[in-house]
């Protein structure tokens, strides 16, 4: 009876909304429920701003988001094996009402400097579309690097290529972004960041993540486009490592 009264709430969303936003309720409820059984901490979550750490070996991620005004909902999972620690592999499926986008990922630990607090990756991606006759859509090659002057502070910087097609076009552009985060209690961290590509989209995002005690992080993120229409948007997303 409850179940059904959950869902029949969203009945005037278009049908592609619903299955994504079902999707998204699944996969926060089951991180809510696995957590409890595994040890989370922070990570990229809902968003873009990358950092220079890997997994530790033998540990994985999972990471899940849901976008309203766009209906675009995230999945991804990565892990670093023990037999090789100084890399980190996955993958990340990305839905919207326009196409279904599989993107397997590596990134690899590059140098870090631990009394400094500074650590610098590699990162790599391609893009597979699903529902097109040309499945190949890009890929993107980037150098994240982070740098924790505090304990309750780290910043993160990006910088990176991208190459895509759009509308059939073949692009080339630089990519970057700034991001940081401030842990103000044990619970809470805040989380910003500002990102774009050359010739193309700028934009920020902004809110809290909430630590669920030491297993799982659940994300607050509000963002707005800074090119173009200058659309707006609300993104919830929870993260799970074990």
């Amino acid at each position: 009876m409850h179940k059904h009264t959950l869902l029949s709430a969203f009945e005037w969303l278009p049908a592609s909304r619903q299955r994504a936003l079902r999707r998204n309720l699944v996969f926060i409820g089951a991180t809510l429920v696995l957590g409890l059984l595994s040890k989370a901490f922070a990570a990229g979550g809902a968003y873009t701003v990358d950092d220079g750490a890997i997994n530790a070996p033998g540990e994985c991620n999972v990471d899940g988001s849901y976008t309203g005004s766009t209906a675009r909902s995230a999945l991804s999972g990565a892990c670093t094996s023990r037999a090789m620690p100084n890399l980190q592999w996955g993958a990340a499926i990305e839905d919207d009402p326009d196409q279904t986008q599989l993107s397997p990922q590596l990134k690899g630990a590059l140098w870090a400097w631990q009394d400094a607090g500074v650590e610098i990756a590699w990162a790599a991606a391609a893009h597979i579309a699903m529902d097109r006759r040309h499945p190949f859509d890009g890929a993107d090659l980037g150098l994240p690097l982070s740098w924790q002057p505090f304990e309750t502070l780290r910043l993160n910087l990006n910088a990176g290529w991208a190459h895509a097609y759009d509308d059939g076009e073949r692009n080339h552009r630089l990519t970057w972004g700034t991001g940081l985060e401030y842990r103000v209690a044990g619970c809470l961290t805040l989380l910003a960041e500002r990102y774009g590509q050359q010739r193309g989209d700028q934009a920020w995002q902004a809110g809290p993540r909430v630590h669920l005690g030491k297993q799982v992080d659940v994300d607050l993120v509000v963002g707005r486009n800074l090119a173009g229409d200058r659309d707006h948007w609300l993104t919830t997303g929870a993260t799970l490592r074990f």
